[in-house]
């Protein structure tokens, strides 16, 4: 079964991200054990096994960009809009380092 799970492990940290505008937020996300459960171009989800009711995504529409942050212990999460990359990459890197603590 560690085969099985090696495999599945690598496949998804292998999975090229889409959207090259998050690819620092893909390498922080897959180095702490978290993984694309969503990869399209304009919608990102991760989450990590066992815990896959904690997910934190991005969705980009035409003006915005929106990011859904889980709530520890908590089934609701908690959703913000940016309007540039480089602020909601900072923000969920922020928000991420928290959650992971």
């Amino acid at each position: 079964m560690t085969s099985t799970s090696n495999t599945v492990s690598e496949y998804i940290n292998n999975t090229e991200l889409k959207n090259k505008g998050f690819i620092l937020l893909d390498t922080m996300f897959k180095e702490n054990g978290w993984y694309l459960c969503k990869n399209e171009i304009n919608w990102i989800c991760y989450t990590k096994m066992g815990f896959e009711t904690d997910v934190f995504e991005i969705r980009i529409d035409k003006k915005d960009i929106h990011v859904g942050i889980p709530m520890k212990n908590s089934p609701f999460k908690f959703i913000t809009s940016f309007k540039e990359y480089f602020l909601a990459s900072e923000y969920l890197e922020n928000r991420f380092n928290e959650f992971i603590k």
